[in-house]
Formats: C-alpha cells, structure tokens, sequence
C-alpha cells in the first residue's frame, strides 16, 4: 500500500498470529508430502504401536479408526473445509483427494501415538512448545474474535484510489538518445539538420562529444537520478520518436531523442480493488487490535525490569 500504519512489535505479534496455522494444517496443506503412509483400504488400519483400549463414546459417524482413536466425518469434513478456506487453490472435493487426504490423518494419528508411547509429550521442552502454541491459539482467537464484523465500503475503496492512485502506477521507462556538442552553435546546426530529417544516429556518431557517441547516442532506459535533472524533466515530455530543443547541461549542449516510453499510466479502479481493500482492512484490523491493546494495558498492573536486560 502506498501508506502504511506504523505498529507497535507486540500489535504486528498479534496480526501474525491471525495466520500462523497449527502444525497439523501444515501438514494437511500439503498432504502425501511429508510422509510414506499406509493406505487406508477399509474401515480400520493397524498402528505400529498397540494401544490400551480406553475408547470414550463416538459423537458422530465413525470414518475411521486408529487403534482407539476416532476420525468422525463430521471432523473429516470440517478439516477439510478448513484448508479450502485458507487455501484457495486446495481443493479437496473428488473421491482420490478425500481418500488421500484421510490416509494422511491416519498417519498423523499413528505418529501422534507412537509419539506418547515413547513419553514424548512428557519431555519439558515439548510441553512448554505446547504451551507457548496454546497461548497463540488463544491470543488468534482473541484476535478473531474483536475484528469480527470489520467491513470496508466501496466508497473508502475510491476515496483512497482517488487520493494515492497516481502511487500505484508502474514506473515510467523511457529510451533516449543523446547529442552532445562544446558550443551552442553548434547544436543549432546540427538541430535544425535534424529537424530536416537528418539521421539522429548518424550525427551522434559522427559529432556528439558524449561517451554514447560510438552506440549512436543510446542511453537505454534513463531513470530518474541517473541524469541531471533537466536531463530528465525534458525527456519526459516528448513523446517516442520526438527530438528535443537545445538545453544546457553539464558536459556542453544536448539534444535527445526519445526512442520508446512505457509504464506511468495509471491502473484504473476495477484492477486494484481488491489490492485497496485488503490493505484497508488490515489497517483498520491493526487499529481495533492497537485500541484493544492500550485499553487492557492501561487496565492491568505491569512492572518491567528493563535493568535486568543485557
């Protein structure tokens, strides 16, 4: 976006939370990737690791079993609505895509207990990376909860195209051509042989005292800064094919030429909607999390040692 809002370290923590998956989507996101799976063939699978039968009661219709773990199709479905929404270009909707991407959680399944048969989830470091995941589930949730409902109106959108559209355009590229001579009369002459349909090339070989003279005056593409300003600014008005009038400049006298010109135009509305919108909302969404922020930390009791950082 051409302006952004500058965001306290803890509101940007927040905002990516918003997106920060749990490891289980990642791996759903890209399922068949990360592991070697059993194929599920029919309505149970054999773990690698038996499993104390300590079933509890099934809510749902019963898609698959792990051992004593449950795969309902009601949370088959749910997961897989889930990965469509956060990933567009995932879809998981023929009978293939299903079976593969249910093979994957029975694999996950497998690992996951394999996992707390070897204590695993015991471990210290593992429990605190499971505590510190469920704090940004809860700070995520929190998130989604207070930006509920933020919308942004057609009207916002224009107002802000109207004000910055002239950022949005590509920069301008133009190809120029340069002559370069000692003294002004000089240029004229050789102005006015070209306005009679003299050979541009041709004369900045033969007279232009300038480095480009040997490639004919080419330039290629002039950026703004590359030249002196008055360089620039004259370029820009002429239109491709287009010589201009005598100018002084730092080496003598110059004539350009314009060769090409493209890029500056101004995309209209339709083509950067969505782009306008989206950065609206995330600044109206780091607004609501910024106001929710100051309220409960002027709301709480907060001592900080900063003596103590080294």
């Amino acid at each position: 976006m051409p302006k952004r809002t500058v965001l306290s370290l803890l509101v940007i923590l927040f905002l990516s939370f918003v997106v920060l998956p749990g490891c289980d989507l990642m791996e759903n996101l890209f399922p068949g990737k990360f592991s070697s799976a059993p194929k599920v063939t029919g309505k149970t699978t054999t773990a690698t690791t038996p499993v104390a039968d300590t079933a509890e009661p099934v809510l749902g219709t019963v898609l698959a079993r792990v051992n004593n773990n449950v795969i309902t199709l009601e949370s088959f479905d749910e997961k897989v609505k889930n990965i469509e929404a956060l990933s567009p270009d995932i879809k998981i909707n023929t009978l293939d895509a299903k079976k593969a991407y249910l093979n994957d959680l029975v694999t996950q399944d497998l690992l996951l207990q394999e996992a707390r048969a070897r204590g695993i989830d015991k471990k210290k470091d593992i429990k605190d990376a499971i505590e510190e995941f469920k704090k940004q589930v809860l700070v995520r949730q929190l998130v989604m909860d207070e930006t509920t409902g933020i919308a942004i109106e057609p009207a916002d959108i224009e107002i802000f195209y109207n004000q910055y559209k002239k950022e949005f355009a590509a920069p301008e590229e133009i190809k120029a051509r340069e002559i370069v001579v000692s003294s002004e009369a000089t240029a004229k002459e050789i102005l006015i042989g070209l306005l009679q349909g003299g050979d541009f090339v041709a004369v900045a070989k033969e007279r232009s005292i300038a480095p480009s003279a040997s490639s004919g005056g080419d330039l290629g593409i002039v950026k703004k800064g590359a030249k002196f300003d008055k360089f620039y600014e004259v370029i820009s008005t002429l239109e491709p094919g287009q010589v201009s009038q005598i100018f002084k400049g730092p080496e003598g006298f110059y004539i350009v030429k314009v060769d090409q010109k493209k890029g500056g135009t101004v995309p209209p509305l339709t083509e950067v909607y969505d782009q306008i919108k989206n950065g609206l909302l995330q600044q109206k969404t780091a607004a609501r999390i910024q106001e929710l922020t100051e309220k409960i930390k002027r709301e709480a009791k907060i001592e900080i040692k900063e003596e103590l950082l080294r």
